[in-house]
């Protein structure tokens, strides 16, 4: 009788066994979440106008309530279109400025200059911007209108620096007045980026990469406004498709 307690005792033990080895038993593999937005840059708050004749002054405070003192800026990869999260310590209650409050933001696309440029409304220069060669014919850029270009130049008009570029495309932005952040959607196929893709950090007119900044058509150098250097590179997530 000794080997059918053996038997059972062998059996029962394959049983408890069984269940960590069978295939139906293993965990399933945890799915990867989306990755959120990447910090490329930070800036001190309460620092719009530094270096103009409002530094010092009262006025300099200004720059909160106009949606000018950048504190961040962040990138985010959503599906086939890369994010540009402008992070600034207020907002207007509406959003935004009409006409008045401008970001720009310069970066490189594997080395090849690019920049972002808007505001709440843009039709000083969303409707017509010869420096972009888009115009004539006038448009109308729509709501929270950012224009992005490529292949961005200086070039020395009269007594000023102005930055040149060929218009990609115009993308309408997000004004979010709780999170105090302008987020501008940009498609990856419109700045030639995919897969592997380097979105590198660039100088920019002012000697920072992003800016905010009052301005009508163009923005002086002496205008009072905030820069933000970014210092991170962000690479476009993905495998490179193979070549025929």
């Amino acid at each position: 009788m000794r080997w059918k307690h053996l038997l059972a005792g062998g059996v029962v033990a394959a049983l408890l066994v069984a269940p960590l080895g069978a295939p139906g038993a293993v965990a399933a593999k945890k799915k990867k979440k989306p990755s959120g937005p990447v910090v490329v840059g930070t800036d001190p708050e309460g620092d719009w106008g530094e270096g103009s004749q409002l530094a010092g002054t009262p006025a300099q405070a200004l720059g909160g309530p106009l949606g000018q003192d950048l504190v961040g800026a962040e990138l985010e990869l959503a599906g086939d279109t890369l994010n540009f999260i402008i992070k600034v310590t207020e907002l207007p209650p509406n959003g935004g400025v009409p006409e008045f409050t401008r970001y720009s933001w310069d970066f490189n696309v594997n080395g090849e200059r690019h920049d972002i440029d808007g505001k709440w409304t843009n039709y000083t220069r969303g409707a017509c911007d010869p420096t972009s060669g888009q115009c004539p014919p006038p448009r109308d850029p729509g709501p929270q209108p950012f224009i992005v270009r490529g292949e961005c130049r200086v070039e020395p008009i009269g007594a000023i620096n102005l930055t040149v570029c060929q218009e990609l495309g115009v993308v309408q932005a997000t004004f979010d007045p709780a999170a105090a952040t302008i987020t501008v959607p940009v498609p990856l196929e419109m700045i030639g980026a995919g897969p592997g893709t380097k979105i590198e950090p660039s100088a920019g007119t002012f000697g920072a990469a992003l800016t905010a900044s009052p301005a009508a058509f163009v923005t002086n150098a002496t205008m009072p406004m905030d820069l933000l250097q970014v210092t991170k590179t962000f690479v476009i997530a993905g495998k490179k498709k193979g070549k025929k």
